[in-house]
Protein backbone atom coordinates (compact mmCIF):
# COMPACT_ATOMS: atom_id res chain seq x y z
CA UNK A 1 0.00 0.00 0.00
CA UNK A 2 1.51 3.65 -1.18
CA UNK A 3 0.40 6.95 0.28
CA UNK A 4 1.66 10.39 -0.59
CA UNK A 5 2.08 13.24 1.69
CA UNK A 6 2.05 16.72 0.54
CA UNK A 7 0.37 19.64 1.48
CA UNK A 8 0.14 24.22 1.12
CA UNK A 9 -0.87 24.29 -1.83
CA UNK A 10 -2.51 27.52 -1.73
CA UNK A 11 -4.40 27.18 -4.74
CA UNK A 12 -5.68 30.68 -5.71
CA UNK A 13 -2.62 32.64 -4.27
CA UNK A 14 -2.15 36.10 -5.76
CA UNK A 15 2.09 36.95 -5.99
CA UNK A 16 2.56 40.57 -6.76
CA UNK A 17 -0.54 41.23 -8.41
CA UNK A 18 0.26 37.85 -10.36
CA UNK A 19 -2.18 34.72 -10.38
CA UNK A 20 -0.48 31.35 -9.97
CA UNK A 21 -2.81 29.83 -11.55
CA UNK A 22 -0.80 28.29 -14.83
CA UNK A 23 2.06 26.48 -12.21
CA UNK A 24 -0.59 25.30 -10.04
CA UNK A 25 -2.49 23.61 -13.08
CA UNK A 26 0.91 22.32 -14.47
CA UNK A 27 1.65 21.13 -10.77
CA UNK A 28 -1.77 19.05 -10.71
CA UNK A 29 -1.25 17.77 -13.70
CA UNK A 30 2.08 15.98 -12.79
CA UNK A 31 0.83 15.12 -9.60
CA UNK A 32 -1.72 13.08 -11.32
CA UNK A 33 0.55 11.18 -13.67
CA UNK A 34 3.02 10.68 -10.35
CA UNK A 35 0.06 9.49 -9.04
CA UNK A 36 -0.73 6.77 -11.64
CA UNK A 37 2.64 5.58 -12.18
CA UNK A 38 3.29 4.70 -8.52
CA UNK A 39 0.30 3.29 -8.28
CA UNK A 40 -0.99 6.15 -4.95
CA UNK A 41 -3.44 4.34 -2.54
CA UNK A 42 -4.12 7.09 -0.41
CA UNK A 43 -3.14 10.65 -0.63
CA UNK A 44 -2.71 12.99 2.58
CA UNK A 45 -3.11 17.07 1.61
CA UNK A 46 -1.74 18.27 5.06
CA UNK A 47 -3.51 21.73 4.65
CA UNK A 48 -3.26 24.94 3.18
CA UNK A 49 -5.34 23.84 0.20
CA UNK A 50 -5.91 27.29 -0.22
CA UNK A 51 -4.55 30.27 0.03
CA UNK A 52 -7.41 32.09 1.85
CA UNK A 53 -10.44 31.78 3.44
CA UNK A 54 -12.90 32.71 0.69
CA UNK A 55 -10.91 31.16 -2.73
CA UNK A 56 -11.85 32.46 -6.22
CA UNK A 57 -13.55 30.20 -8.42
CA UNK A 58 -10.96 29.10 -10.32
CA UNK A 59 -8.98 27.31 -7.24
CA UNK A 60 -12.43 25.58 -5.92
CA UNK A 61 -12.20 24.75 -9.97
CA UNK A 62 -8.47 23.30 -9.79
CA UNK A 63 -9.45 21.45 -5.85
CA UNK A 64 -12.36 19.69 -7.28
CA UNK A 65 -10.57 19.08 -10.78
CA UNK A 66 -7.59 16.72 -9.15
CA UNK A 67 -10.43 15.12 -6.54
CA UNK A 68 -12.56 13.97 -9.12
CA UNK A 69 -9.21 12.94 -11.49
CA UNK A 70 -7.76 11.30 -8.48
CA UNK A 71 -11.38 9.39 -7.77
CA UNK A 72 -11.21 8.23 -11.86
CA UNK A 73 -7.76 6.82 -10.46
CA UNK A 74 -9.64 4.61 -7.34
CA UNK A 75 -7.40 6.85 -5.05
CA UNK A 76 -8.52 7.98 -1.15
CA UNK A 77 -8.00 11.65 -0.87
CA UNK A 78 -7.75 12.98 2.97
CA UNK A 79 -7.57 17.01 3.20
CA UNK A 80 -6.78 18.33 6.10
CA UNK A 81 -7.55 22.50 7.15
CA UNK A 82 -5.00 24.84 7.64
CA UNK A 83 -4.32 28.27 9.11
CA UNK A 84 -5.11 29.39 5.31
CA UNK A 85 -8.43 27.53 4.89
CA UNK A 86 -11.97 27.96 6.06
CA UNK A 87 -12.89 25.34 7.92
CA UNK A 88 -16.63 25.97 7.43
CA UNK A 89 -15.79 26.18 3.51
CA UNK A 90 -13.74 22.83 3.59
CA UNK A 91 -16.58 20.75 5.79
CA UNK A 92 -19.26 22.36 3.52
CA UNK A 93 -18.82 19.98 0.62
CA UNK A 94 -17.39 17.02 2.94
CA UNK A 95 -20.24 14.96 2.82
CA UNK A 96 -20.25 15.23 -0.75
CA UNK A 97 -16.86 15.06 -1.72
CA UNK A 98 -17.08 11.25 0.77
CA UNK A 99 -18.79 9.88 -2.86
CA UNK A 100 -15.54 10.33 -4.23
CA UNK A 101 -13.96 8.49 -1.38
CA UNK A 102 -12.28 12.38 -0.24
CA UNK A 103 -11.84 12.86 3.56
CA UNK A 104 -12.22 16.22 4.98
CA UNK A 105 -11.54 17.11 7.96
CA UNK A 106 -11.23 20.96 7.76
CA UNK A 107 -11.05 21.87 11.58
CA UNK A 108 -14.11 23.08 13.97
CA UNK A 109 -14.28 23.03 17.50
CA UNK A 110 -16.27 19.83 17.85
CA UNK A 111 -14.34 18.13 14.73
CA UNK A 112 -10.10 18.76 15.47
CA UNK A 113 -9.47 15.18 14.53
CA UNK A 114 -10.88 12.07 12.92
CA UNK A 115 -10.03 8.77 12.72
CA UNK A 116 -9.22 7.08 9.30
CA UNK A 117 -8.76 3.51 8.40
CA UNK A 118 -6.90 2.67 5.67
CA UNK A 119 -8.20 -0.46 3.65
CA UNK A 120 -6.12 -2.29 1.29
CA UNK A 121 -8.65 -2.59 -1.68
CA UNK A 122 -7.13 -5.46 -2.93
CA UNK A 123 -7.71 -7.53 -0.04
CA UNK A 124 -10.25 -5.65 2.07
CA UNK A 125 -7.46 -5.47 5.27
CA UNK A 126 -6.96 -2.17 7.23
CA UNK A 127 -3.03 -1.71 6.91
CA UNK A 128 -2.60 2.00 8.47
CA UNK A 129 -4.71 3.90 10.64
CA UNK A 130 -4.84 8.13 9.77
CA UNK A 131 -5.30 10.45 12.85
CA UNK A 132 -6.44 13.16 11.10
CA UNK A 133 -6.01 16.51 12.82
CA UNK A 134 -6.74 20.30 11.36
CA UNK A 135 -4.40 23.19 12.38
CA UNK A 136 -5.62 23.46 15.76
CA UNK A 137 -6.30 27.32 17.47
CA UNK A 138 -5.84 27.65 21.41
CA UNK A 139 -9.28 28.73 22.02
CA UNK A 140 -10.38 25.28 20.44
CA UNK A 141 -9.20 22.59 22.57
CA UNK A 142 -8.60 24.00 25.96
CA UNK A 143 -10.35 26.62 27.86
CA UNK A 144 -7.85 30.10 28.34
CA UNK A 145 -8.12 31.49 31.49
CA UNK A 146 -8.64 34.94 32.12
CA UNK A 147 -5.55 36.79 32.92
CA UNK A 148 -3.04 34.31 31.51
CA UNK A 149 1.12 35.24 31.46
CA UNK A 150 2.20 34.25 28.18
CA UNK A 151 4.98 31.54 29.28
CA UNK A 152 2.05 30.25 31.08
CA UNK A 153 -0.46 30.23 27.98
CA UNK A 154 2.20 28.30 25.80
CA UNK A 155 2.62 25.75 28.66
CA UNK A 156 -0.96 25.19 28.73
CA UNK A 157 -0.89 24.81 24.49
CA UNK A 158 1.69 22.88 24.09
CA UNK A 159 0.36 20.06 27.04
CA UNK A 160 -2.92 20.28 25.31
CA UNK A 161 -1.93 19.75 21.68
CA UNK A 162 0.05 16.57 23.01
CA UNK A 163 -2.78 15.65 24.81
CA UNK A 164 -5.13 15.79 22.10
CA UNK A 165 -2.68 13.88 19.69
CA UNK A 166 -2.42 11.20 22.73
CA UNK A 167 -6.13 10.70 22.84
CA UNK A 168 -6.57 10.19 19.33
CA UNK A 169 -3.66 8.03 19.01
CA UNK A 170 -4.82 6.13 22.16
CA UNK A 171 -8.42 5.47 20.47
CA UNK A 172 -6.84 4.14 17.19
CA UNK A 173 -4.80 2.17 18.49
CA UNK A 174 -7.54 0.05 20.54
CA UNK A 175 -9.48 0.38 17.71
CA UNK A 176 -6.86 -0.86 14.96
CA UNK A 177 -4.48 -2.90 17.01
CA UNK A 178 -0.83 -3.83 15.17
CA UNK A 179 -0.86 -1.43 12.40
CA UNK A 180 0.80 1.54 11.05
CA UNK A 181 -0.46 5.14 12.65
CA UNK A 182 -0.04 8.24 10.55
CA UNK A 183 -1.07 11.32 12.15
CA UNK A 184 -1.19 14.98 10.59
CA UNK A 185 -0.29 17.91 11.28
CA UNK A 186 -0.62 21.91 10.34
CA UNK A 187 1.51 23.82 12.94
CA UNK A 188 5.11 25.44 13.64
CA UNK A 189 7.61 22.81 15.41
CA UNK A 190 10.88 23.98 17.21
CA UNK A 191 13.75 24.09 15.04
CA UNK A 192 12.16 24.05 11.86
CA UNK A 193 14.56 25.40 8.75
CA UNK A 194 12.60 28.25 7.43
CA UNK A 195 13.34 29.77 3.44
CA UNK A 196 13.34 33.40 4.85
CA UNK A 197 15.02 34.47 8.23
CA UNK A 198 12.23 37.46 8.30
CA UNK A 199 9.29 34.55 8.82
CA UNK A 200 11.37 32.95 11.04
CA UNK A 201 11.36 35.78 13.32
CA UNK A 202 7.96 36.07 13.24
CA UNK A 203 7.34 32.75 14.60
CA UNK A 204 9.80 33.66 17.13
CA UNK A 205 7.51 36.60 18.88
CA UNK A 206 5.62 35.17 21.50
CA UNK A 207 5.79 31.33 22.14
CA UNK A 208 2.45 30.43 21.20
CA UNK A 209 2.03 28.04 18.29
CA UNK A 210 5.26 26.53 19.08
CA UNK A 211 5.87 23.01 19.61
CA UNK A 212 8.51 20.77 20.23
CA UNK A 213 8.60 17.42 17.83
CA UNK A 214 7.70 15.45 21.57
CA UNK A 215 4.05 16.07 21.17
CA UNK A 216 3.81 13.45 18.81
CA UNK A 217 4.01 9.87 21.00
CA UNK A 218 6.56 7.34 20.35
CA UNK A 219 2.74 5.41 19.16
CA UNK A 220 3.04 7.48 15.86
CA UNK A 221 4.91 6.25 12.77
CA UNK A 222 4.52 9.03 10.92
CA UNK A 223 3.64 12.46 11.15
CA UNK A 224 2.71 14.10 7.71
CA UNK A 225 3.28 17.77 8.54
CA UNK A 226 2.06 21.26 6.93
CA UNK A 227 2.64 25.08 7.32
CA UNK A 228 6.53 25.08 6.86
CA UNK A 229 6.98 25.50 3.57
CA UNK A 230 10.95 24.08 2.88
CA UNK A 231 10.92 20.38 2.88
CA UNK A 232 12.46 18.39 6.07
CA UNK A 233 12.39 16.05 8.55
CA UNK A 234 12.48 17.17 12.29
CA UNK A 235 14.41 15.47 14.80
CA UNK A 236 12.61 13.17 17.02
CA UNK A 237 13.83 11.34 20.76
CA UNK A 238 11.49 8.47 20.10
CA UNK A 239 12.12 7.82 15.89
CA UNK A 240 9.16 9.11 14.95
CA UNK A 241 9.24 10.48 11.53
CA UNK A 242 8.00 14.22 11.78
CA UNK A 243 8.24 15.33 8.19
CA UNK A 244 7.10 18.51 6.33
CA UNK A 245 6.11 18.01 2.85
CA UNK A 246 6.86 21.85 2.18
CA UNK A 247 5.10 23.57 -0.83
CA UNK A 248 4.73 22.50 -4.52
CA UNK A 249 5.88 25.94 -6.19
CA UNK A 250 7.69 28.34 -4.18
CA UNK A 251 5.60 30.97 -3.14
CA UNK A 252 8.01 33.85 -2.29
CA UNK A 253 11.44 34.92 -3.51
CA UNK A 254 12.46 33.53 -0.64
CA UNK A 255 11.96 30.19 -1.76
CA UNK A 256 13.52 30.57 -4.90
CA UNK A 257 16.30 27.64 -4.01
CA UNK A 258 14.32 25.24 -2.43
CA UNK A 259 13.89 22.10 -3.82
CA UNK A 260 9.86 21.03 -3.66
CA UNK A 261 9.28 17.35 -3.23
CA UNK A 262 6.61 15.21 -2.20
CA UNK A 263 7.17 12.08 -0.07
CA UNK A 264 5.83 8.57 -0.82
CA UNK A 265 5.14 6.35 2.03
CA UNK A 266 4.99 2.78 1.63
CA UNK A 267 3.73 0.29 3.59
CA UNK A 268 4.76 -3.71 3.66
CA UNK A 269 3.92 -6.30 6.98
CA UNK A 270 3.24 -3.40 9.22
CA UNK A 271 6.55 -1.70 7.81
CA UNK A 272 6.81 1.79 6.86
CA UNK A 273 9.49 3.17 4.66
CA UNK A 274 9.60 6.27 2.97
CA UNK A 275 11.62 8.59 -0.22
CA UNK A 276 10.85 11.12 -2.27
CA UNK A 277 10.04 12.79 -5.47
CA UNK A 278 11.09 15.86 -6.88
CA UNK A 279 8.58 18.12 -8.30
CA UNK A 280 9.76 20.14 -11.02
CA UNK A 281 10.04 23.36 -11.42
CA UNK A 282 7.51 24.88 -13.68
CA UNK A 283 8.40 29.17 -13.54
CA UNK A 284 11.89 30.17 -11.50
CA UNK A 285 11.53 33.00 -9.01
CA UNK A 286 14.87 34.61 -9.66
CA UNK A 287 16.71 37.32 -7.15
CA UNK A 288 18.91 39.18 -9.07
CA UNK A 289 21.46 41.45 -6.77
CA UNK A 290 24.32 43.50 -6.98
CA UNK A 291 25.89 46.54 -9.09
CA UNK A 292 23.80 47.70 -11.89
CA UNK A 293 26.73 46.44 -14.21
CA UNK A 294 26.57 43.05 -11.97
CA UNK A 295 22.56 42.66 -12.21
CA UNK A 296 23.00 43.49 -16.30
CA UNK A 297 25.35 40.67 -16.60
CA UNK A 298 23.80 37.83 -15.21
CA UNK A 299 20.02 38.92 -16.45
CA UNK A 300 22.09 39.31 -20.25
CA UNK A 301 23.76 35.65 -19.54
CA UNK A 302 20.46 33.60 -17.77
CA UNK A 303 19.38 30.63 -19.50
CA UNK A 304 15.57 30.01 -19.72
CA UNK A 305 15.23 26.16 -19.76
CA UNK A 306 11.63 26.29 -17.92
CA UNK A 307 7.58 25.98 -19.52
CA UNK A 308 6.87 29.44 -18.05
CA UNK A 309 9.06 32.64 -18.07
CA UNK A 310 10.59 33.44 -15.08
CA UNK A 311 9.76 36.00 -12.79
CA UNK A 312 12.43 38.20 -11.25
CA UNK A 313 13.28 40.71 -8.88
CA UNK A 314 15.86 42.95 -8.84
CA UNK A 315 18.03 44.61 -5.67
CA UNK A 316 20.27 47.33 -6.40
CA UNK A 317 23.50 47.82 -4.24
CA UNK A 318 24.31 50.98 -5.73
CA UNK A 319 22.84 54.23 -6.74
CA UNK A 320 20.93 53.94 -10.07
CA UNK A 321 17.94 56.16 -11.73
CA UNK A 322 15.53 53.05 -12.53
CA UNK A 323 14.07 54.27 -15.45
CA UNK A 324 17.20 54.51 -17.45
CA UNK A 325 18.43 51.15 -16.08
CA UNK A 326 15.31 49.35 -16.79
CA UNK A 327 15.61 50.24 -20.58
CA UNK A 328 19.24 49.05 -20.48
CA UNK A 329 17.84 45.38 -19.68
CA UNK A 330 14.42 45.64 -21.25
CA UNK A 331 15.42 43.58 -24.38
CA UNK A 332 17.58 41.21 -22.47
CA UNK A 333 14.44 40.45 -20.34
CA UNK A 334 11.93 39.99 -23.46
CA UNK A 335 15.10 37.74 -25.09
CA UNK A 336 15.46 35.55 -21.92
CA UNK A 337 11.38 35.41 -20.94
CA UNK A 338 12.23 37.19 -17.82
CA UNK A 339 9.53 39.51 -16.17
CA UNK A 340 10.26 41.51 -13.41
CA UNK A 341 7.88 41.87 -10.82
CA UNK A 342 9.94 43.54 -8.06
CA UNK A 343 12.67 46.36 -7.94
CA UNK A 344 14.54 47.99 -4.75
CA UNK A 345 17.65 49.95 -3.94
CA UNK A 346 19.73 48.32 -0.96
CA UNK A 347 22.02 50.77 -0.07
CA UNK A 348 23.94 50.53 3.59
CA UNK A 349 22.16 52.67 5.87
CA UNK A 350 25.73 54.27 6.59
CA UNK A 351 25.25 55.99 3.01
CA UNK A 352 22.14 58.32 4.12
CA UNK A 353 23.74 58.40 7.62
CA UNK A 354 26.23 61.20 6.16
CA UNK A 355 22.83 62.97 4.78
CA UNK A 356 21.59 62.82 8.29
CA UNK A 357 23.65 63.75 10.28
CA UNK A 358 23.59 67.55 8.97
CA UNK A 359 20.29 67.71 11.04
CA UNK A 360 19.90 67.83 14.48
CA UNK A 361 16.25 66.65 16.00
CA UNK A 362 14.44 69.33 17.45
CA UNK A 363 16.46 72.39 15.83
CA UNK A 364 15.51 74.75 12.58
CA UNK A 365 17.09 72.15 10.15
CA UNK A 366 15.43 69.02 10.96
CA UNK A 367 14.48 67.61 7.84
CA UNK A 368 11.55 65.60 9.45
CA UNK A 369 10.11 69.35 10.10
CA UNK A 370 10.10 69.67 6.26
CA UNK A 371 7.74 66.77 4.52
CA UNK A 372 9.72 68.46 0.81
CA UNK A 373 12.66 67.25 2.52
CA UNK A 374 11.42 63.93 3.29
CA UNK A 375 10.33 63.48 -0.15
CA UNK A 376 13.23 64.02 -1.62
CA UNK A 377 15.18 61.92 0.79
CA UNK A 378 13.07 59.32 -0.25
CA UNK A 379 13.33 59.85 -4.38
CA UNK A 380 16.78 59.55 -3.55
CA UNK A 381 16.89 56.29 -1.43
CA UNK A 382 14.71 54.61 -4.69
CA UNK A 383 17.34 55.43 -6.82
CA UNK A 384 16.39 58.57 -8.68
CA UNK A 385 18.88 61.16 -9.93
CA UNK A 386 18.57 65.17 -8.97
CA UNK A 387 16.82 66.05 -12.73
CA UNK A 388 14.03 62.99 -12.15
CA UNK A 389 13.41 64.42 -8.25
CA UNK A 390 13.47 67.82 -9.90
CA UNK A 391 10.89 66.93 -12.41
CA UNK A 392 8.17 65.63 -9.87
CA UNK A 393 8.63 68.17 -7.35
CA UNK A 394 6.09 70.54 -8.46
CA UNK A 395 3.74 67.39 -8.91
CA UNK A 396 4.48 66.84 -5.10
CA UNK A 397 4.55 70.32 -3.99
CA UNK A 398 1.10 70.36 -5.55
CA UNK A 399 -0.58 67.89 -3.72
CA UNK A 400 0.88 69.23 -0.87
CA UNK A 401 -0.85 72.29 -1.25
CA UNK A 402 -4.58 70.39 -1.56
CA UNK A 403 -3.80 68.43 1.21
CA UNK A 404 -2.95 71.39 3.49
CA UNK A 405 -5.63 73.16 2.21
CA UNK A 406 -8.43 70.17 3.49
CA UNK A 407 -6.57 70.50 6.88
Amino acid sequence: MTILHTADWHLGQTFMQKSRKEEHQLFIHWLLEILDQEKIDVVIVAGDIFDVANPAIEAMDLYHQFLLEAYKQNIDVIIIGGNHDSAARLNTTGDLLRLLNVHVVGGEVDALGKIIPLVNKKNNLTEAVVVAVPYLRDGEIRKIAEGEEVIEAHHQFSASVQKHYDGLLKEASEKFPGVPIIGTAHLYVNGSALSDPAIENMHAIGTLGQLSSSAFSKGYAYIAMGHIHKPQIMKHGEGVIVKYAGSPIPLSFSEREDQKEVTVLELSANQLTTRTINIPLFRPLRRFKGTPEKVTKIIEEYQHNTLLPAWGEIILTEKMNFIEFNQQIATFCIDNKIEILNRQLAIPSTTYNSIREEYIAGADNNPLDNVTEIFKLKCEKSGLNDENTNALLPLFENILTQVNEIK
